[in-house]
C-alpha cells in the first residue's frame, strides 16, 4: 500500500522513460491509491521562482514535479509553517499554498531552501495504476526519508537511495544516465 510521505525511487524498468528514469517522487496524497499524486523531488529546473513570479525577490530554485499541469505552481514545505490551502502529507510535510501568501513569506525570508520546495506540474496515476507499476518493478519504495528532501532534494539523490538497494537498481545506479552510452 502506499502511504502519503512515501519516496518512489524508479527502477531500472524506466531506464528509457524519459520523465521518470532516476526519479524520486514524493506521495503527497495517495487517497486510498484511488489517484495517487506527488512531486519529482530530485529535478531541479535552471529557473527560479523569481523568474516565474515577478514579485518575489529571492532566488529560490524550481524543480520539475511531474508532467502534469506542469505550467502550475505547487510546493511542499515543512508542517509546521502552517500555510494557508495546504494539506498534510505527513506529521513533517505539507503540500499546497497560496500565491500571495508565497510572495509575501518568500520575500520575508520565512519560505527558503531549507523548508520549502517549488514544483512547476506534479506526478499523478489513475486508478490502481500505480499499484500495477509497483507490482511490475517500476518502482521501489522507502518509507523513512521523506522527512530530510529539503536537506537533499538535487539530482544526486536518486543515485544516494538506490545504492541502498539491492539488484539491477544498484548496478543501475553506477551506469551513465542514458545507458546507450555505456
Amino acid at each position: 500500500m502506499i502511504l502519503n510521505g512515501d519516496l518512489l525511487i524508479s527502477n531500472i524498468s524506466l531506464a528509457q522513460d524519459y520523465i521518470f528514469r532516476r526519479s524520486v517522487v514524493l506521495i503527497c496524497d495517495s487517497d486510498n491509491n484511488r489517484n495517487p499524486m506527488g512531486f519529482i523531488i530530485n529535478k531541479p529546473l535552471k529557473i527560479n521562482l523569481s523568474d516565474v513570479i515577478s514579485k518575489v525577490n529571492k532566488k529560490i530554485r524550481l524543480h520539475f514535479g511531474g508532467p502534469v499541469s506542469s505550467e502550475t505552481l505547487f510546493c511542499v514545505h515543512k508542517s509546521e509553517l502552517k500555510l494557508k490551502s495546504s494539506k498534510r502529507v505527513t506529521k513533517y510535510l505539507n503540500h499546497g499554498c497560496d500565491l500571495n501568501e508565497i510572495i509575501y513569506k518568500c520575500n520575508n525570508g520565512e519560505l527558503n531552501k531549507d523548508n520549502t520546495i517549488f514544483f512547476l506540474g506534479y506526478s499523478g496515476w489513475s486508478y490502481n495504476q500505480l499499484l500495477e507499476e509497483i507490482d511490475d518493478n517500476f518502482w521501489k519504495i522507502n518509507k523513512k526519508y521523506s522527512k530530510n528532501i529539503f536537506k537533499n532534494s538535487d539530482e544526486n539523490l536518486w543515485i544516494k537511495l538506490t545504492k541502498k538497494i539491492e539488484g539491477n537498481s544498484y548496478l543501475w545506479s553506477h551506469s551513465p544516465e542514458n545507458i546507450a552510452d555505456n
